[in-house]
């Protein structure tokens, strides 16, 4: 019965009550990055679109600068602190994507201009939005006039054939692209004056840097200082395509400030993709990362990027019934485990993609606006609660495919819960692991969970999640009083109606 009240005065207990305060995002795992392929998020401006060919997946669509700018308070709106842009410099034919530079020091003409780009950043940082500029510092664009130029620029023309030779990945050619000698000095410096150039001009706050892992580390040992030297607070997130967690964690010891958590993007698409998956790979993903990383909070985490199957797709080749639900239990884990949460453009609309360019189709706005929500609910969730962002993780029960996890820091402690297999099913946490007389209390739907002997009960319908705050079980007396002063008003009000039909009673008489 005493549950039953509880749940009945829930609501009204959560709006007297309010949620912390959002915390202001000052180090970097606690932003939420929206990721933007610019040529497939909106078309802002059709007097660029040039040869664009929107029935040819592999040509440019029309998406722009002005688009994006025309989308910030759109990706303000849903919560996100930060936003990546693929590169926007000047590109070889058909460079739709941004990865085959031409030229460093001009913006490509289908995306727009340089004014529009700093209209972009001043927008951006207004909404209190920074902006991260994609860089390819390892190659150019295919046929690139430099080779022939600048032959001492660049190693030899050799394409990669072993990928587990770190030798062949570091100096042979990605496919057709020019590999850059960075053990020219010329080379680093000028690849270190275009880094220097766009974040005077236009100021924006940081860099992902484009194939990382195929970059001797003593370039990365120049560049980083170098660049950071009169920006120290400049962002530079490293992609390391690799899922192996000892590597990645080599290249953060280079000094970047966060690198792409491949491990974790596998662990997620491993088991939630398929049915019964288990829900203690978050953990394994999380005690990986730290064994091998002392930097592991800081890393990027992300359940879809433009380089791979969109996680929809990969849910259904997995042969789950339902894919929008799993995706939806992906993204929960994706801001409930530690990291920085990076969520790639349409991911928040479940759109679907294989392989490229399946997976970089035109950005639908208007395709979900369910799973838009629920995204917002996701960002607020860890602005509000500062242990989903910088807590250390520790798992404090689980089954074969439903585990419970604490967050914690010095003055907050959360649980989050999974449950990926195809049964409700109930969880007993253990007094002894999160403390006596404590309360549960449900973030992403109404539940509190109360001490019941030595042991807190959890239940998950089937694929389902839910994040829980750890309150003491006490009385809140100033929400009884407040509860207690609408009483006296109710039974006033009814007062008054009553007489007021026992006079039109007796005037009717």
């Amino acid at each position: 019965m005493r549950r039953g009240v509880m749940l009945l005065l829930l609501p009204l207990l959560l709006s007297i009550g309010t949620f912390p305060q959002t915390s202001e995002a000052a180090e970097w795992e606690k932003e939420r990055m929206y990721f933007i392929m610019v040529d497939r998020f909106e078309n802002g401006d059709p007097s660029n679109d040039l040869e664009a060919n929107p029935e040819d997946p592999k040509a440019f669509q029309g998406g722009d600068l002005a688009g994006v700018t025309k989308r910030l308070d759109y990706i303000k709106d849903q919560g996100f602190t930060s936003i990546w842009l693929t590169p926007v410099f000047k590109n070889r034919p058909n460079g739709y994507h941004g990865y085959w530079t031409e030229d460093y020091y001009k913006i490509d003409p289908h995306f727009g201009t340089k004014e529009e780009f700093k209209t972009l950043v001043k927008e951006a940082h207004e909404r209190d939005l920074k902006v991260v500029l994609d860089l390819v510092v390892n190659h150019l664009g295919p046929n690139h006039p430099l080779v022939e130029e600048k032959p001492d620029w660049f190693h030899k023309e050799q394409t990669i054939m072993n990928w587990n030779n770190q030798a062949e990945v570091e100096n042979n050619w990605l496919f057709d692209l020019p590999d850059f000698n960075t053990e020219n000095e010329e080379v680093v410096k000028y690849l270190i004056d275009v880094a220097k150039y766009w974040v005077d001009e236009t100021g924006i706050d940081g860099y992902r840097l484009d194939t990382v892992r195929h970059v001797p580390p003593a370039f990365w040992e120049k560049f980083i200082p170098a660049v950071k030297q009169d920006h120290p607070d400049l962002f530079l997130l490293g992609e390391v395509f690799d899922g192996d967690p000892r590597k990645i964690a080599t290249y953060s010891k280079l000094g970047f400030d966060s690198v792409t958590n491949f491990p974790f993007y596998y662990g997620i698409k491993d088991q939630f993709t398929r049915k019964n998956g288990s829900a203690e790979e978050l953990d394994s993903v999380y005690n990986r990362d730290t064994t091998f990383n002392p930097k592991a909070m800081t890393l990027a985490n992300f359940v879809d990027n433009h380089d791979l199957k969109r996680f929809i797709t990969e849910a259904k080749i997995g042969g789950t019934e339902d894919e929008e639900r799993q995706l939806r239990l992906a993204l929960f884990a994706l801001y409930a485990a530690p990291g920085m949460p990076i969520v790639y453009q349409g991911t928040e609309v479940a759109m679907p993609g294989g392989d490229d360019p399946g997976n970089r189709m035109m950005m639908e706005f208007e395709k979900n606006d369910k799973m838009q929500e629920y995204v917002q609910t996701l960002n607020k969730m860890r602005s509000d609660y500062p242990a989903f962002e910088t807590g250390k993780q520790r798992m404090v029960a689980k089954t074969d495919h439903m585990a419970v996890y604490e967050r914690k820091v010095k003055d907050q402690t959360v649980l989050y819960a999974i449950n990926l297999g195809e049964k409700k099913t109930t969880l007993r946490v253990k007094a002894s692991e999160i403390g006596d007389d404590q309360r549960l209390r449900g973030l992403l739907f109404s539940d509190v969970v109360r001490q019941d002997g030595d042991a807190y009960e959890v239940t998950l319908d089937a694929n389902s999640a839910n994040g829980y705050v750890i309150e003491r079980s006490q009385v809140n007396w100033m929400s009884l009083v407040a509860i207690g002063s609408i009483a006296p008003i109710l039974a006033l009000i009814i007062l008054l109606m009553h007489r007021r039909r026992l006079n039109r009673s007796k005037e009717t008489h």
